[in-house]
Formats: structure tokens, sequence, C-alpha cells
């Protein structure tokens, strides 16, 4: 009777140890697509495309860099006129983990990694659009940064579900973006 109770408790250990080592593997030197993708229709239109590139440098700290793209349009509702713009740049950011396994001591799932995350970002903009007093033609880059954090939940092996609060730190009155920035997210593993 004892040999099979030791037997049991080993094999429920083996078992329990290769359980945790399946869900959690190792994310050193994996590349990771981040499809950011917003899209809005109506009186005043909103596309926001900005896939992105990303790589885990060790197991908390992740890098990465893709192109952005943003088109509003906005139908002339009074006082404000009617306009047309393309906003577009590149994006790089830096990620680190200050919980990857949440999960393990957790009681409930709320989620498996609790991260600060910060971006920079060059966009080319139209100055009519984006510097007062909106009569200058031409473009000009403006230069972002934007500083937060997020939490992140595991969907299969590698796969992720993530929401970010972002604040963008060079907020002027030029900025594409007002303060604070909410971004949920899907992380795709190759």
């Amino acid at each position: 009777m004892k040999k099979a109770i030791l037997l049991i408790l080993l094999l429920s250990t083996i078992a329990a140890s290769l359980h945790a080592q399946e869900e959690i593997p190792s994310r050193k030197g994996k590349f990771f697509l981040i499809p950011e993708l917003w899209l809005s229709f109506g009186s005043r239109t909103y596309i926001d495309v900005a896939p992105l590139v990303g790589y885990h440098v060790n197991n908390r700290l992740s890098v990465g860099l893709g192109p952005h793209y943003i088109f509003q349009s906005q139908k002339a509702i009074p006082p404000y006129p009617s306009y047309q713009t393309h906003a577009y740049g590149l994006k790089g950011f830096a990620r680190f983990s200050l919980i990857t396994n949440a999960e393990e001591f957790l009681p409930i799932k709320l989620f498996s990694e609790l991260f600060v995350h910060m971006e920079y970002e060059g966009l080319s903009l139209e100055k009519e659009h984006y510097m007062p007093p909106y009569t200058e033609d031409g473009r000009f880059v403006y230069s972002g940064f934007l500083v937060g954090g997020g939490l992140s939940q595991r969907v299969g092996m590698y796969n992720s579900v993530s929401f970010m609060v972002l604040w963008d730190i060079n907020e002027s009155t030029s900025s594409p973006y007002s303060n604070p920035v909410f971004r949920i997210g899907f992380n795709a593993y190759f």
C-alpha cells in the first residue's frame, strides 16, 4: 500500500512539473507580432494601422519596431469644417515584465503578466490640421513618448491578450493623442 501511494505521489509530481513546463515556456529569443488596428466610422472616420514586430531579449524584456499609419476625416459639423488627413511614421517600444507568472500565485486567473511599457513614435503630420492656427501647408514630424503599463493574459502556449494605459508625456497641441491612451491588443508568436 505504501509503495502504491509513493508511486502515485511520484507520478503526480512528475505530471505537475511537466504540465507547468508546458504552460510557461521560455520566451527568450522568440519573435512576436502585434497586429495593431483601430477602425471607427461615422461622421468622423479614424483608421489606425500599426503592425509591430517584437523580440524577447529575455523572459522579462521585449523590444519591437514597426510602421504606423493614421487616416482621419470628418464631415462638416458646424462649427467644425470638414477635413481629411494622413499621418505616417515609425514607432518602437520596450516592455519590461514586473510579474511574468501571476497565475501561479493568484487564486483566480486575473492576468498572467504585469508590465511597464515605453514607446517612441515619430509621425509625419500635416501642419494645417495639427499646428494652430491651422493655416500652414506642409508637414512636420511629431515625436511622441508614451509611457505606462498594462496587464497581459496568456491565450494558449505563447499568444496573449493585453490591456495597456499609456500617457503621451510630450503631449502638446500638435499631439494626435489625448491622455490617457487605452489599448487592447493581441500578441501572436511565431
